[in-house]
């Protein structure tokens, strides 16, 4: 099957600095790696690697969530992920705090995702 192709980006803030990782999914799939803006890699991907990336991309839910009741917790990380086609251009915006508690199976299908791309990084 042909798809159209997907870009996809995922920045992770945390107190270290950031990563940030870039994905094409076309003709020649390809994943970059940044830290702090610092272009580490990048490298093909394999057609296991995409066919699981689509399959996470697939299973993306809307995350409706409540708003956390503990006052004053810093959260450890912060994530931003774009995910664009042709027909869709999805964002979600979380904290790792949001993975924990009541919210945590509205964020399980961006949390997926983000354990796929991040697992792509062979060196992390």
């Amino acid at each position: 099957m042909k798809t159209y192709p997907i870009a996809l980006e995922l920045t992770v803030w945390m107190d270290l600095g950031l990563n940030q990782y870039e994905v094409t999914i076309d003709e020649v799939s390809k994943i970059s790696i940044k830290r702090t803006d610092d272009v580490l890699r990048t490298r093909e991907l394999s057609g296991n690697e995409v066919s699981t990336l689509i399959a996470a991309i697939e299973s993306l839910r809307v995350p409706v969530s409540e708003e956390p009741k503990e006052a004053g917790a810093k959260p450890s990380a912060s994530y931003e992920l774009i995910v664009e086609s042709a027909h869709f251009s999805l964002e979600f915006n979380w904290e790792d705090m949001d993975l924990k508690g009541v919210s945590a199976k509205a964020f399980a299908s961006v949390a997926a995702l983000t354990a796929v791309v991040e697992s792509l990084d062979l060196a992390h």
